[in-house]
């Protein structure tokens, strides 16, 4: 059956809306930053570039005053800002690829490698509180939202966790998600969303069958 096209829910701002950071590694969560991945139109949240800063800002790739500071910079060369964008989206779809892939494609290894190979170097550790964070020298402007997205799944990648990555059991979803579970068996991105929806489902289905 073909899957169908994505609800014609109008998605707010993540300014209204926080972006739903469920899939347990930083990577994971820019490849959730569509609604209904797995549909033939999916719906776009990165719909400019101050939506990418205040993704970036939740997932904490960045603080509130690098996110002012680009914000200002956007408004001064928006062409930049846009094609900065263009770069993030364009690899959000490297790493869907890579990540929901049995077997990583080569040609989508040696996108990863050339991000990374534009990447700032990690050199030190900057606290906050109790949490620590890679703090690097400024790479390419624009983009500073995305390098800690290449560390994430480089790292993920090494660990061998990739394993563990899987697809959300609702295809038309199809979010990205780590599986911790001891069982290895979850099946949802979310209990409280598509979890309860396919219960939903599946109850309305017996009491029709009834």
């Amino acid at each position: 059956m073909p899957l169908r096209e994505s609800p014609t829910t109008v998605y707010p701002s993540y300014r209204v809306a926080r972006p739903n950071l469920l899939g347990g590694a930083l990577c994971l969560d820019f490849v959730n930053t569509v609604e209904w991945r797995g549909v033939p139109k999916p719906a776009e949240r990165l719909t400019d570039y101050g939506e990418l800063l205040i993704w970036a800002e939740t997932a904490e790739t960045i603080g509130r005053k690098t996110r002012q500071r680009l914000e200002a910079a956007a408004k001064r060369r928006p062409g930049a800002a846009a094609a900065a964008l263009a770069e993030a989206i364009a690899f959000r779809a490297t790493l869907a690829e890579l990540l929901a892939a049995d077997a990583p494609s080569p040609a989508r290894v040696e996108e990863l490698n050339a991000w990374l190979a534009r990447a700032p170097e990690r050199r030190r550790l900057a606290a906050s509180g109790e949490d620590f964070a890679w703090a690097a020298a400024r790479g390419e402007e624009f983009l500073a939202p995305v390098w800690p997205v290449v560390w994430s799944v480089a790292d993920l990648l090494v660990s061998g966790q990739a394993a563990r990555v899987r697809s959300c059991a609702d295809r038309r979803c199809a979010w990205l998600f780590l599986d911790t579970s001891q069982s290895r068996h979850r099946r949802w991105c979310s209990m409280e969303g598509c979890g309860n929806r396919a219960k939903a489902r599946r109850h309305y289905r017996r009491r029709r069958a009834a």
